[in-house]
C-alpha cells in the first residue's frame, strides 16, 4: 500500500467501497486520487479486506432481517384466516412460494457446507 496514505484511511476507503460508495466518491471523500483507489483495488489484500467488510455488512443486515421474518410469517399466516377469499388466496400463495424458496436456500447452503467440509477433510488427509 502507498506509504503516503495512512493505514486507517485505507481501511476507511475499504469500508466505504464495501458499503457501495463508488471509486470516485471514495477518492473525493478521503482526499486521495481515483487512481490511488484503483491501485488499492488491484491488490489482492485490499480486495480481501473490501470483501470481508462487505460480508460483515451483509451479515448484519441479514441478522436484522431474520429477526423480522417470524413477524412477517405470522402476518401472512394471519391473512390465511381473512374473510376475503382473494386475500386468503394471495396469503396462501405467498406462504407456499416463500416457504419453498426458503427450503431450497437452506438445502443448498447445507449441501455447500457439506462439500466444503469434505474438501477440508480431504485437504487435511493429503497434507
Amino acid at each position: 500500500m502507498s506509504p503516503n496514505v495512512p493505514s486507517e484511511k485505507r481501511s476507511l476507503i475499504a469500508a466505504a467501497l464495501a458499503s457501495g460508495t463508488s471509486l470516485g466518491e471514495a477518492a473525493e471523500q478521503f482526499g486521495v486520487s481515483r487512481k490511488t483507489v484503483q491501485r488499492y483495488l488491484a491488490r489482492p489484500g485490499f480486495q480481501r479486506l473490501v470483501a470481508r467488510l462487505r460480508g460483515e455488512l451483509i451479515a448484519t443486515a441479514l441478522g436484522r432481517m431474520s429477526q423480522q421474518m417470524t413477524r412477517a410469517a405470522d402476518t401472512i399466516a394471519a391473512l390465511l384466516d381473512s374473510d376475503e377469499q382473494h386475500i386468503r388466496l394471495r396469503a396462501g400463495r405467498a406462504m407456499l412460494s416463500l416457504g419453498l424458496r426458503l427450503r431450497d436456500s437452506v438445502e443448498i447452503a447445507d449441501r455447500i457446507q457439506h462439500l466444503e467440509d469434505e474438501f477440508d477433510r480431504r485437504q487435511e488427509t493429503e497434507a
